[in-house]
């Protein structure tokens, strides 16, 4: 009787031409084999992030500029209050969120705290929350496509295309104007 095995198994193939030894020696690489292939299908796996984004885009800016600006409508499909822990580009130094607000007539700006609610949307827009990108790294023009990586709460990773346009012209008020004596035909 093979001493090496329990003596149950060593019986049970004790009148057989099976060797165990040589059974248990050909069934490792198998095994390994299927741990090897189950361990890459896990790291190639790719998971959907809860965080959506749309919309995308920065605003031209100046070939010299230090700073630009992006813009934005993100979502959560989760159940769940998600965070954005994170924003890199390699196309920027560093990338923010800000918000800008005024305060006794002054328009000032901070760093924002990025919340989307469950199952909820967050918008970032001219004259509010924006991405700060500072220090690109090449003069950016209408029509580029940089990428921003963002990573939320859950440390899901969103890559995110941002197209740069043109800024949207100002908004004019309209509302003390007599619009009575203006010649709208001339209007181009």
């Amino acid at each position: 009787m093979n001493a090496k095995y329990p003596a149950p198994v060593s019986m049970l193939f004790a009148n057989q031409s099976i060797d165990v030894e040589i059974m248990m020696r050909a069934s490792k690489p198998i095994a390994g084999s299927i741990i090897a292939l189950a361990l890459q299908a896990m790291a190639t796996a790719t998971f959907a992030c809860d965080l959506k984004v749309e919309s995308a885009w920065i605003r031209e800016a100046p070939p010299n500029a230090m700073a630009m600006a992006g813009y934005a409508k993100l979502s959560n499909a989760s159940s769940a209050v998600l965070k954005l822990q994170s924003i890199t580009s390699k196309a920027f130094a560093s990338v923010d969120a800000h918000e800008s607000f005024t305060e006794n007539g002054i328009a000032k700006m901070r760093p924002a705290v990025v919340e989307i609610p469950a199952k909820g949307t967050l918008e970032f827009t001219e004259g509010g929350k924006h991405f700060m990108l500072m220090g690109p790294k090449q003069a950016l023009k209408k029509g580029d496509v940089v990428t921003l990586n963002m990573t939320d709460s859950t440390g899901c990773t969103t890559a995110v295309p941002f197209k740069v346009g043109a800024a949207a012209s100002p908004t004019m008020d309209h509302s003390t104007m007599d619009h009575s004596k203006m010649d709208h035909a001339k209007m181009d």
